[in-house]
């Protein structure tokens, strides 16, 4: 039976060891040891190792989806691509003549093409508010002198800073300046360049990329901070912090989905692509939360240290599985980075593009496109999965 550290004292004859006893444990301060709380992406993997097994069908040649995310000449762009085996890119519009050019080579090998918009584009904004001060993100005195000891940071590979993806540092924000979506001005701007985008004849549609918060959670603007005042008086049940997360998603989701209702309105048949980006740190995999076409979610970052094959495949899985479990219309489909720095080689891409699609997706989303293009071992190894020996691609169809 147990009993208690009084209990174990009272019963003890002996008055100077009593005494002594006494005088220790009133000296002892006693923590309670709490269990280490998992993050978001540790719950995922975590719960994904502990389903049965999934009676996963890899998708065959013909069933895979390859998409880029880049630019450069159309002309030295396309033919590279369709070779292969990309069946979608994704590319600026700016350049009108290049575009269209795009668009027309394009087609002419079955390869859809998206205009490409992101919440970055300060340009966009002052096209369309030109005397007024675009309405920036706000963070907090701490993240902003994180922002600084980033961009002081000259290393190679920033001391494994992440640039918008899952954090490995303690603190990480994203250097790019982003607009406030809270402020209702953003979304007609964008909705201009929307139009914009569309008025090019036989572009497939638009996709959405930087669309998030540069601190990963939240906007501290004015604008946000008023907006999120309403939003706890209409939710007194909940913390500020529990609080702040819903307000901080609800609207993120919100815009996504504003979005994406905009383009239909314009172009029905027009697509609608958006890639989970910078990442939400309470909700990694927010993404099927969005009412759009394709959702595209980070599987595989680019930096180092590399994600774990189990996590590649455990996020795959996620994205491939619970792409409808909020809206019957979108598609999920995988990221995976390859940059510069560092290089990956050609068995490393090899076990990421095969645990993704170990993880049941077929669609397959690949950031840059040009150091694809221009890597000979990087461009053959997804010419290997990808590649179609009909000369086809289905997403052009």
């Amino acid at each position: 039976m147990k009993r208690s550290c009084s209990a174990v004292i009272g019963s003890i004859r002996k008055p100077g060891l009593f005494l002594l006893l006494t005088l220790c444990f009133q000296n002892i301060s006693f923590t309670q040891i709490q269990p280490e709380t998992p993050s978001p992406e540790q719950k995922i993997v975590r719960r994904e190792a502990t389903r049965l097994p999934a009676k996963v069908q890899v998708a065959t040649m013909e069933q895979r989806v390859l998409s880029g995310w880049g630019g450069g000449k159309a002309e030295d762009v396309v033919p590279k691509a369709a070779e292969i085996g990309f069946a979608e890119l994704v590319v600026h519009h700016e350049d009108s003549t290049n575009f269209a050019r795009f668009i027309e080579l394009g087609k002419q090998r079955g390869m859809g093409i998206y205009a490409w918009l992101f919440l970055g584009d300060i340009p966009a904004w002052k096209k369309a508010y030109p005397d007024f001060e675009p309405p920036l993100q706000v963070m907090s005195a701490t993240e902003d002198e994180a922002l600084r000891r980033i961009q002081a940071d000259k290393t190679p590979g920033k001391s494994r800073y992440q640039f918008g993806g899952e954090p490995v540092n303690e603190m990480e924000v994203l250097e790019t300046p982003l607009l406030c979506f809270h402020d209702p001005r953003v979304i007609e701007a964008f909705k201009k360049q929307i139009d914009e985008m569309l008025n090019f004849p036989g572009v497939k549609g638009v996709a959405l990329d930087y669309i998030g918060y540069r601190n990963y959670r939240s906007c501290l603007c004015q604008t946000s901070r008023l907006q999120f005042a309403v939003y706890q008086e209409q939710h007194p049940e909940l913390s500020r912090e529990l609080a702040l997360d819903r307000f901080s998603l609800e609207t993120l989701v919100a815009f996504n989905n504003r979005l994406s209702a905009y383009v239909k309105t314009v172009s029905p048949a027009a697509q609608v692509i958006t890639h989970i980006y910078p990442v939400y740190l309470p909700e990694p995999l927010y993404g099927n939360r969005l009412n759009l076409d394709v959702c595209v979610q980070t599987a595989a970052w680019f930096f180092d240290p590399f994600w774990n094959t189990n996590k590649i495949k455990a996020y795959a899985r996620v994205i491939a599985q619970e792409a409808n479990r909020y809206h019957s219309r979108p598609h999920g489909a995988a990221l995976i980075g390859y940059g510069k720095y560092p290089v990956k080689s050609g068995a490393r891409l090899t076990a990421e593009l095969q645990a993704i699609l170990d993880g049941g997706c077929t669609r397959v989303h690949v950031c840059s496109l040009n150091d694809v293009l221009n890597t000979p071992e990087a461009a053959q190894v997804f010419r290997r999965f990808f590649g179609n020996p009909n000369g086809k691609n289905a997403a052009g169809k």
